[in-house]
């Protein structure tokens, strides 16, 4: 009797471990918008930072001149460093497919929100998380909005 309570202990150890995904940053190595059905390279000053979360489908995504043209400025802050980030929070997953090479791609719609001291705005995203064992890209966009963007990660070293 003691050895299945030492071999449920062990499992139940190991199940809730494996079950936890490890938060991480990822860099963006490349970066894409898309206007008028058309895709381009997108120039950035910094680095993108994209942050995940141990909720399925939660980011923290850091980059000024990213995050004010994703809004297109339209937030007024007092404090300008308010665009610096922001967190997608509530993520509500509306549909996952697999292509033929076995990337997953799992879309969330919710909340992207700017917070900082008094100054708050929030606009609905919606967010397609491309992975396979890793995550590989992300494409993002406002919602009811036809400016696009897509980026793929630099790998893990």
């Amino acid at each position: 009797m003691k050895n299945y309570y030492a071999l449920f202990l062990l499992l139940f150890t190991i199940s809730a471990n494996y079950a936890q995904q490890t938060p991480q940053n990822l860099f963006v190595d490349k970066a894409w918008v898309n206007e008028s059905e058309e895709w381009s390279d997108f120039q950035y000053s910094g680095q993108i930072v994209v942050s995940t979360t141990t909720e399925a489908g939660s980011l923290r995504i850091t980059n000024y001149d990213f995050l004010y043209d994703f809004c297109d400025g339209r937030a007024k802050f007092s404090n300008k460093n308010t665009y610096t980030s922001a967190e997608f929070t509530s993520p509500r997953k509306i549909k996952t497919q697999t292509d033929k090479q076995g990337v997953v791609n799992s879309t969330y719609e919710g909340m992207l929100v700017f917070q900082k001291d008094n100054d708050y705005y929030s606009v609905v995203a919606v967010i397609t998380i491309l992975e396979k064992g890793s995550i590989l890209g992300l494409k993002m966009h406002v919602k009811d909005a036809s400016k696009e963007y897509a980026f793929s990660f630099k790998p893990a070293s």
